[in-house]
């Protein structure tokens, strides 16, 4: 029998060490004594998109309201008596693909709050008076959501936006789904998500790094290796159009939200996505800021943002205005993605993102907090403690052009996502999203023997289309010849002076192509 208290020890570059115990769980720990405080945090790898056939019912959520109830061996309000005692904060959020408790306390509650972690994430009783209690809780949450046009909107959009993958589906659930949950449903979920191996612990403070990792190896001595199946999270397939969807409310302001889908957060494209919706949207300096609301007065407010969950995110837009202003501001915001594209990005601009980046990367950081939020989220991102420092570095290196290429790469207007929340009365017919490609005009050349060639560019898809239009067709033919229109344009694919019909099929279906004949009222090819 293996012994679930031993573990491994390694030091990370960033000073932290790494802790993996026989039985799957991590601990991860930085001593930081310039304050006598600890953050002691407890993350479990699943998240909304983790509920399987309870897809949409919130259990991860249910469990994020319920851990902090109650143990086997702590009862109603014991929890709560501790923290406070030992002079501590708790609370707890959960996302798609996570669901994170924590404790801030002095460095004398360290024991307390470590010793509260472990225990509600291995015993927790979820008492049946309690659970009815916060089911009414999240049932009053989810009508606030309702009501709450921002979150409203938000939810919206990631409804659009996603098609397939479960991130189209909200954190919280769905009433229809929710109310059929039991203790037993919950509890279920509980067990088999709350597995030592799908557990992280991340200890931040004045803490002595030999006496936590004994007194893990306590908590956790019980704690076998128990198999976790792999849960099948579906991918988005990749967008081919646009889509754009406007809904009304009885709100006083639109709000919209311009969304194109980007990879995830460990491709090499972006630091340079980030540092584009910085210099898009990022402060009251940012373009659209300064020329939507302050110079166009369109908007009341306006910011642009990345989305980087451990799966591939988004890239956005969001903006809040007077409802009929909204086609408006459809428009300028692709006018001013277009101008970024075709006018470039100053290297100042560039510099100032780099710096935002910097600055709010590194000020997030200054709490013991946000110290261990900052390793957790890295170890989630790349199993790298280092990722964020990382990711700061290749910022660093960008520029002006990286930006203007994943603009022009993933910022198409037939790959974006429109979602607008308008007050009554202003969503009409939905105004057509026009896409880059409308952009190049229909061109015409003509020889000296009048023959008229009309060319179109459209980068959309790596095709060429070709087609030679004659006019005739049925209605110029005698009634002594009727059909011979259709028989001649099927002669034109049977061979030339030079090349057999089967010479001429080979050549243009050897390079992927097709080729078909047509006959109309007026006209055939």
């Amino acid at each position: 029998m293996s012994d679930n208290s031993s573990y491994t020890l390694s030091q990370h570059p960033t000073g932290a060490q790494i802790c993996t115990f026989a039985n799957g769980l991590t601990v991860i720990l930085l001593e930081d004594h310039s304050a006598p405080v600890v953050s002691a945090q407890a993350w479990c790898q699943a998240g909304s998109i983790h509920e399987g056939d309870w897809m949409g019912a919130g259990l991860s959520h249910v469990l994020e309201h319920m851990l902090f109830k109650g143990t086997h061996k702590r009862g109603k309000g014991k929890i709560d008596q501790e923290v406070q005692e030992a002079g501590g904060y708790m609370n707890a959020y959960t996302s798609f693909d996570r669901t994170v408790y924590y404790i801030n306390a002095p460095s004398s509650g360290t024991e307390v709050a470590v010793d509260i972690l472990c225990d509600i994430m291995q015993n927790a009783s979820l008492p049946e008076e309690e659970l009815t209690s916060e089911l009414d809780v999240i049932r009053r949450e989810m009508d606030m959501n309702q009501d709450d046009p921002g979150r409203r909107s938000a939810r919206g959009l990631f409804e659009t936006a996603y098609q397939y993958s479960p991130y189209r589906y909200t954190v919280i659930g769905y009433p229809d789904v929710f109310n059929r949950i039991t203790r037993e449903d919950v509890f279920d979920y509980y067990r088999r998500m709350y597995v030592p191996s799908n557990q992280f612990f991340v200890v931040v403070g004045d803490i002595d790094t030999k006496n936590i990792l004994s007194q893990f190896s306590s908590c956790y001595a019980n704690a076998t290796f128990q198999p976790l199946a792999p849960i099948y999270i579906p991918e988005e397939p990749k967008q081919l159009s646009a889509r754009i969807h406007a809904e009304e409310a009885p709100i006083e302001l639109g709000h919209a939200h311009f969304s194109w889908h980007i990879p995830d957060i460990r491709h090499s494209d972006l630091p340079a996505l980030e540092a584009l919706a910085i210099v898009l949207g990022g402060g009251r300096s940012s373009r659209l800021h300064q020329q939507l609301r302050e110079k166009q007065a369109l908007v009341h407010a306006i910011d642009a943002w990345t989305y980087n969950p451990g799966k591939p995110g988004l890239i956005g837009v969001s903006a809040v205005f007077d409802g009929l202003r909204y086609p408006e501001v459809l428009k300028a915001v692709e006018n001013q993605i277009t101008r970024l594209i075709e006018d470039g990005i100053k290297a100042q601009d560039l510099e100032k993102a780099i710096k935002q980046f910097k600055a709010s990367t590194l000020s997030s950081q200054k709490t013991m907090q946000g110290q261990a939020q900052d390793l957790g989220s890295s170890w989630m991102a790349a199993r790298d403690l280092g990722f964020s420092s990382h990711f700061l570095e290749q910022m660093q290196q960008l520029k002006p052009e990286d930006l203007v290429r994943v603009a022009q790469q993933y910022l198409g207007t037939e790959t974006q996502t429109v979602y607008a929340l308008l007050p009554p009365d202003t969503a009409a017919k939905a105004p057509h999203i026009k896409t880059r490609s409308d952009e190049h005009p229909v061109e015409t050349w003509q020889s000296a023997e009048g023959m008229r060639v009309l060319f179109k560019r459209d980068h959309r898809l790596p095709f060429v289309e070709l087609r030679s239009v004659f006019f005739g067709g049925v209605l110029t033919e005698a009634p002594s010849l009727n059909g011979i229109t259709q028989w001649m344009s099927q002669g034109l694919l049977k061979g030339t002076s030079k090349k057999t019909a089967a010479e001429l099929m080979e050549q243009i279906e050897s390079v992927g192509g097709s080729i078909d004949a047509y006959s109309g009222n007026n006209s055939f090819g």
